[in-house]
């Protein structure tokens, strides 16, 4: 079986910025890989974020392999048209080949890919033990519609099977780093995962989509395991613990931590995570900072506790600065990110979202307000009229203002009712510039002295290279020319008023 990892041009989606946010290893597709290597199937893997696939790399990819020749085609909302695009051309090659959809995108719109006539089936949810079951049925010619999380066409009909929960996390087998060690230059290797899933329902989030609310961890031996692999084998020096959030199962924490301390890996290997300000409290502050974890992401969101109420987060924004003062008290990094555009949100709101951001965290990034089918917030958009989701799904990118700039022609997937486009976009690129481009936040990005939480890196010996210093100079120009737009916006809503840019809506 083939398994492709759909992506657009990263270039296209993070402009310049491509360039310094570190590209991770696709943990859809290689996890569902080891899964089928294990039960003893053949497995070809592909990143579309590596290289584009064309015709000739189907035809390489498929060589020396038995019919039917089995696709299974991984896509997020930003990817479903390439993913479209990749079915479309191995029908095109092998009409007789079977064309698998898995991913958020298929999960929660099925009908939409079947009825491209592209693919054959959706894998809906934790796609491992379906897959695995329609991959064994395929291959013996079986009849393969009573498979849980099936989704097909069958005589003009559409079918959708029940859908069940995945594997626990410990029946999975270890990640399979050695699959991606051919382009080991260019991904960034130095993560672990050790849970799946998220007990909360926050309105935003589209992962809820494939594993509900359910956790499933796995055990603390596993992932000091990984971590002692990642060491030992690619020379990691930086791991971020990419669990939704790491701090959800303070015991387990402990338990993980003290395996690290008692290999002596904490001596060799700097430790970043994500959590919720919830979650956080001192003794587990000291239990990670003695296992040398340096940096730690908070999902701030927002700094208005009527907001934080609305988006259905269950934590407040109170709660989020006790965590951040305890984190900042203990001497770690502090990154997070913040929603800028939710519902009803007023500007002076995210005016305090700004100054919140700026008192506590290092680093962060203001992302606009994206309703990805699956969540309620595209729900919420879609009664409100006020949903936008462009050509082919083109508008939904949480991050298309910072990268394209005030004046992008595509437009922003959703605005509150109350704020103009033009206003909008105005706030979430003048609160990026005036965070990010200060001497002390650009001071510790070119000196990495801390971690980022993945969002942006320099490069090893960059300022040695002048090859680094041709792209840095410029992202700097673009950069200018976001202030000359944001000066444009500011002047022009000075001299006619705030409600120039509704006509944007």
């Amino acid at each position: 079986m083939i398994l492709i990892n759909a992506q657009n041009d990263r270039s296209d989606t993070l402009g310049l910025f491509s360039r310094y946010v570190p590209l991770p290893i696709p943990r859809n597709i290689a996890v569902l890989a080891a899964y089928l290597i294990e039960k003893g199937h053949e497995v070809r893997v592909w990143d579309d974020a590596i290289k584009q696939l064309g015709p000739e790399d189907i035809r390489e990819l498929v060589k020396d392999m038995k019919k039917p020749y089995i696709f299974g085609v991984s896509c997020l909302t930003a990817s479903i048209t390439r993913g479209y695009s990749i079915a479309g051309m191995i029908k095109s090659i092998y009409p007789d080949a079977v064309v698998i959809f898995g991913g958020v995108h298929p999960t929660v719109l099925p009908e939409e890919a079947l009825d491209t006539g592209l693919v054959d089936f959706v894998v809906k949810k934790e796609g491992e033990v379906p897959l695995e079951a329609l991959l064994r049925a395929l291959k013996n010619g079986e009849d393969p519609s009573g498979i849980n999380n099936l989704s097909f066409k069958r005589n003009g009909k559409l079918t959708h099977n029940p859908a069940v929960p995945g594997p626990d996390f410990d029946s999975l087998p270890t990640f399979p780093y050695y699959l991606f060690e051919k382009h080991r230059e260019r991904y960034d290797f130095g993560f672990v995962v050790n849970s799946r899933g998220c007990p909360h329902d926050c309105i935003f989030c589209s992962p809820r989509s494939i594993t509900g609310r359910r956790v499933t961890f796995g055990s603390p031996e596993r992932a000091v395991n990984e971590i002692e692999l990642l060491v030992n084998k690619y020379n990691i020096r930086l791991i971020t613990f990419s669990d939704e959030s790491l701090l959800m199962n303070k015991e387990h924490v402990r338990m993980v931590c003290e395996l690290i301390r008692g290999r002596g890996l904490h001596k060799r290997v700097s430790f970043q995570c994500q959590a919720r300000g919830d979650e956080v409290d001192e003794p587990i502050l000291k239990v990670l900072k003695g296992a040398n974890f340096i940096s730690i992401y908070v999902g701030l969101e927002t700094a208005s506790e009527r907001l934080m109420t609305l988006i259905n987060k269950k934590e407040t924004v109170k709660q989020n600065i006790e965590a951040m003062k305890l984190i900042k008290k203990h001497g770690f990094g502090l990154s997070g990110a913040v929603i800028l555009g939710l519902p009803t949100e007023t500007k002076e709101e995210r005016l305090q979202s700004y100054r919140l951001a700026k008192k506590y965290l290092d680093y962060v990034r203001f992302n606009n307000a994206t309703p990805y089918p699956g969540t309620k917030l595209y729900e919420i958009a879609k009664e409100e009229g006020r949903l936008n989701t462009g050509k082919d799904w083109q508008n939904l990118n949480a991050c298309g203002t910072l990268v394209e700039g005030i004046f992008r022609s595509r437009r922003l997937a959703y605005v509150p009712a109350g704020t103009s486009e033009l206003e909008l976009k105005r706030d979430i690129m003048k609160y990026n510039l005036l965070f990010s481009f200060r001497a002390k936040v650009i001071r510790k990005l070119l000196q990495q002295r801390s971690g980022t939480s993945g969002w942006f890196k320099m490069r090893p010996g960059w300022y040695r290279n002048p090859v680094e210093w041709f792209y840095l100079i410029r992202l700097g120009l673009r950069v200018v020319r976001s202030w000359i737009e944001l000066g444009v916006i500011t002047v022009v809503f000075r001299f006619k008023g705030e409600t120039m840019g509704k006509g944007m809506e």
